[in-house]
């Protein structure tokens, strides 16, 4: 006969509880003999498939919870009795836990390259291009041959200006060259008098590729490495998370306490509302969370830890 006093559960939901425990407690006992932690059984019941079946007829996680604690307490104490376990299983309480742990520094988007990785090329002034170097940004090169005059001695008068002619006796006189009119200068063959060629570094357009970035205009960001991000100046906290089950509304009195890690620790292995716990989520599989997963540090120097709401299953 159960006690109606305890209203969070029917006589029915009791009944499903407690079977589907014993069925637990006689599996647990076959595979395994020995006492389980509480810890054990819920992990069990997460990984073993023929578990998982026996769970499925359970309809909440609330439930759950409830059969891993009748379970571990049938194990420890085969003779208790139905109204024992009825009270265990109606004053089981789940609180959260923050675990406040120092972390150097906050790192967020560089502020050279706002997270990009990127910055403008100093030497091109972020334009991927730069002056030629061979011909001085000028898309032409003095002609080596004439060295940029145009010009070149006159090849049939080898620059002298005269050729050799015949008076009207046959004697051998010197007269004006008739190729370069007495200039002993000709268009240069090289540069066919233009004095310059089409520079052949950047073929005529002025401009060759920044060496320094490889013709992007950008290169990887000196304050973050291309990483994107930088550490900010102030120190942080890391904040994990935690869900936790025990036995007893003693833990009420620590609702919205803040302690140190150490001495959460202490209180943990020595307080008697703790000596019967379950870890519902370890704090690295709880990604839910919508607010920060950091604080600025204030008025902690060591890690702590928050013990937040506290709730009846």
């Amino acid at each position: 006969m159960f006690f109606n006093i305890f209203i969070y559960m029917n006589q029915e939901e009791i009944r499903k509880i407690l079977s589907i425990a014993k069925t637990f407690k006689n599996y647990i006992e076959s595979e395994d003999p020995g006492i389980k932690t509480l810890n054990n059984l819920k992990r069990i019941s997460d990984n073993d498939h023929l578990v998982n079946v026996l769970f499925s007829k359970l309809n909440t996680h609330r439930e759950k919870v409830k059969t891993i604690f009748a379970t571990y307490f049938m194990i420890r104490n085969p003779k208790i009795p139905t109204n024992g376990l009825v009270k265990i299983i109606s004053n089981l309480y789940e609180y959260q836990i923050q675990i406040f742990t120092e972390l150097t520094k906050k790192t967020g988007d560089c502020s050279y390259c706002d997270g990009g990785g990127q910055e403008g090329c100093y030497e091109c002034d972020g334009e991927g291009q730069v002056e030629c170097p061979s011909c001085n940004g000028l898309g032409k090169e003095d002609c080596y041959e004439c060295d940029g005059s145009g010009k070149e001695d006159c090849s049939n008068c080898d620059g002298s200006g005269e050729e050799t002619d015949y008076d009207d006796e046959g004697e051998d006189i010197e007269v004006e060259c008739s190729s370069c009119d007495g200039s002993g200068k000709e268009a240069c063959s090289n540069c066919s008098g233009e004095g310059n060629y089409e520079c052949n570094e950047c073929d005529g357009s002025q401009n060759v590729s920044c060496s320094d970035c490889g013709g992007e205009g950008d290169v990887q960001c000196s304050n973050c490495d291309g990483s994107g991000e930088e550490e900010s100046t102030e120190d942080y906290f890391n904040i994990n998370y935690m869900s936790i089950v025990v036995l007893g509304s003693k833990i009420k009195k620590f609702e919205d306490t803040d302690m140190t890690l150490e001495k959460f620790e202490e209180l943990n292995a020595n307080d008697g509302a703790f000596s019967y716990e379950l870890t519902i989520a370890d704090y690295n599989d709880i990604d839910d969370y919508d607010y920060e997963d950091r604080m600025q540090m204030e008025d902690f120097s060591d890690d702590f830890v928050k013990i937040g709401e506290v709730l009846k299953l």
